[in-house]
């Protein structure tokens, strides 16, 4: 690389400040993205000045430094990994995606029943339903025989799933029938009495 001369140099950046609107529209019309425009523009610019020594002065600026941001798109954005989707083995993937409104009412109704159980039912399925404890490491915890612990896991099961459901009717508008099945009428015509 020659040495530039200071003239040289300030004859460059006076020529090239009045180019960065235009080479900055030129840009988004290549890339079509704000963000990646910038990005195309400031490697330009930074080329420009690595490659001053190649600038012949009195030479088109604007042309010059447009087939360098063209070269510099095609190669950055044409054909690379950055214009291809990018794919993420799902093992990988840590996203949550939101619970659904009857998910919402589950859980609340579970968190209603939760509090109707006793302690040591809720012992007991804190241990093994939601920690995943086994049988035997929930009776050494808690002190007591591992059959002792199954029936407990039995009951408190059995009772979470007999709880009437208090949040569900609440949330439903007065007048609105659930979807639980009911007793049903056998068709036929209807009477009117009195």
């Amino acid at each position: 690389m020659s040495a530039i001369s200071a003239a040289t140099e300030r004859q460059f950046l006076t020529t090239v400040a009045p180019c960065i609107p235009d080479l900055r529209r030129f840009a988004i019309t290549l890339t079509r993205n704000h963000a990646d425009a910038d990005d195309l523009l400031q490697d330009t610019l930074f080329r420009a000045v690595r490659k001053l020594h190649l600038w012949q002065p009195g030479s088109n600026m604007i042309a010059w430094l447009a087939v360098m941001m063209r070269r510099l798109y095609l190669s950055k954005f044409v054909g690379n990994k950055h214009s291809r989707a990018q794919t993420i083995p799902i093992d990988d993937w840590d996203g949550s995606t939101p619970a659904t409104q009857m998910q919402r009412i589950e859980v609340t109704e579970v968190a209603a029943r939760w509090r109707t159980l006793s302690k040591d039912h809720r012992d007991i399925l804190s241990i093994v339903a939601v920690w995943g404890a086994s049988y035997e490491e929930a009776s050494a915890h808690l002190q007591i025989p591992t059959g002792t612990i199954r029936s407990r896991l039995a009951r408190a099961r059995g009772h979470l799933r007999q709880e009437p459901e208090p949040v569900r009717q609440a949330v439903l508008k007065p007048g609105v029938r659930s979807r639980s099945p009911g007793p049903s009428r056998p068709p036929g015509p209807s009477v009117r009495t009195g």
